[in-house]
């Protein structure tokens, strides 16, 4: 599966803006993607017994005028406008500004979310992007998601606490060779979010843990404008980085949300996405 991103200051990503210096900003011109050597075994792993979706949202995401989204596949992303988007019954999307997960079973985990985002990571099924389908067979061959509604306008001062998180399962997307049972981890981590003349000022520290190996993955910057995304390390090149956008949490929260990649000790590469709301 193919997934276009766009990027801005020397490369532009999809419709999401980013701050120059400490990221990147973005427009609507698509670049392609560096693998970096990406590993996608080519022997399906079986899916767990305990198949079906896993997790849940507390609401409905409320999209609005100003929703964005980030979509993370192995070897491609894409982040932009969220044209369209549709919700499961589960709490999973369904439809993601054109691309749409499909198939008897559609299998998303890691589900979370309430009105003002929503996060998974589709498991199993096929994800079809400009007519252009791909089968998830149940390996690491994951797709995670985040959807968001960005701010109207940023405060001129202050600073919010950033709860514990919530992540998708880290996927296993290349580098040493690996065995079928670490091609999952998990994540944890903290953000931190603040305001002032030059913009929100957002940072987030993750530790990442699979296969018995470990491996830590920290980004942050300012942004000046709401639509705005930062981009940290070789994001976009398919090693250590991390991608940042502030959104709308609804009732005067915010949220700090994004993808990472990251190398773990023993070389084996993984990428996933994490939200936390802050206020």
């Amino acid at each position: 599966m193919t997934l276009r991103y766009q990027i801005a200051c020397t490369a532009l990503l999809a419709g999401a803006l980013s701050a120059c210096g400490g990221g990147s900003s973005s427009s609507d011109s698509p670049v392609a993607v560096n693998p970096a050597n990406p590993t996608n075994p080519t022997t399906p792993v079986t899916p767990p017994t305990a198949s079906g979706d896993t997790g849940s949202v507390s609401a409905r995401f409320a999209a609005n005028g100003s929703g964005r989204y980030l979509l993370m596949a192995v070897a491609s992303q894409s982040t932009g406008v969220l044209t369209s988007v549709a919700q499961g019954s589960s709490g999973a999307l369904t439809e993601i500004a054109g691309s749409s997960f499909t198939g008897s079973p559609a299998i998303t985990r890691e589900i979370s979310g309430d009105a003002s985002f929503a996060q998974g990571r589709w498991f199993t099924g096929t994800v079809t992007r400009a007519g252009v389908a791909s089968v998830l067979s149940g390996n690491n061959a994951s797709t995670h998601y985040v959807a968001y509604n960005a701010l109207v306008s940023l405060p001129a001062s202050g600073s919010a606490s950033c709860n514990a998180g919530v992540f998708t399962a880290p996927s296993y997307i290349g580098g040493t060779i690996i065995g079928q049972d670490a091609y999952f981890g998990t994540a944890s981590g903290a953000a931190t979010l603040s305001f002032g003349s030059g913009g929100a000022v957002l940072n987030m520290a993750l530790d990442v843990t699979a296969g018995g190996s470990s491996g830590k993955i920290s980004g942050g910057g300012t942004i000046p404008a709401p639509a705005n995304t930062v981009i940290n390390g070789a994001f976009l090149g398919g090693s250590s980085g991390t991608l940042l956008a502030l959104g709308d949490g609804g009732a005067g929260r915010y949220l700090v949300t994004g993808g990472y990649k990251v190398v773990l000790a023993n070389g084996a590469n993984y990428q996933g996405v994490a939200t936390f709301s802050c206020g």
